[in-house]
């Protein structure tokens, strides 16, 4: 029986340790952002919490589609900047669009390079030509997010991990990140 204990906190130390080595290289990230409200309904709007992996965009760039975690910074003003080595905030959002790309929105749809990138309902917008080694960032609940119509295209840099799951609410678990459609939900409020 002592045999067997032994093993089971071995082998608990050792998935902890494994956890904080990868988490401190921001490998595997819990993530809890700063403006859920931006990806509601994909993650839930108040107290949506996420976990995001920091090892392929080391390796690959990111693609269309892919939800991601951006850091970034408030200015005094109370404007978001996206900034790879700030820790004041962390956005998550969905790329949209890459280098080169030409990314605009005209009655109610989006379009990256003539071609509809989803079916949520979009203000007009652009054309935005976006630069090279920069991406444009949307949120899902594109009437009340915090994006890249807001700050513009960001520097790949800044994106420091790939959202692969929501973990919590419990309810809401789910490894499926895909897009809604149709008319966002609009502002939130989650006092």
């Amino acid at each position: 029986m002592l045999r067997w204990i032994i093993r089971a906190l071995v082998f608990v130390v050792i998935i902890v340790a494994t956890l904080v080595v990868l988490n401190f290289a921001e490998l595997l990230v819990a993530v809890e952002p700063d403006d859920t409200a931006s990806m509601a309904n994909t993650i839930p709007a108040c107290d949506g919490r996420v976990l995001a992996e920091g090892l392929t965009d080391r390796i690959v760039d990111p693609s269309p589609q892919q939800v991601v975690a951006v850091h970034a910074a408030e200015t005094d003003d109370g404007d978001i900047v996206p900034d790879r080595d700030a820790t004041d905030r962390t956005l998550v959002l969905r790329v949209a669009a890459g280098p080169g790309d030409v990314i605009v929105a005209r009655k109610g749809t989006v379009y990256v390079n003539e071609v509809e990138f989803d079916k949520i309902t979009t203000a007009p917008f652009g054309p935005i030509s976006v630069p090279n080694e920069q991406y444009f960032l949307l949120g899902d609940n594109r009437s009340a997010a915090i994006d890249s119509r807001t700050f513009g295209p960001v520097l790949g840099n800044t994106i420091f991990a790939r959202v692969f799951a929501v973990y919590w609410p419990l309810r809401d678990i789910t490894f499926r990140l895909g897009q809604s459609s149709g008319a966002p939900p609009g502002k939130i409020d989650c006092d």
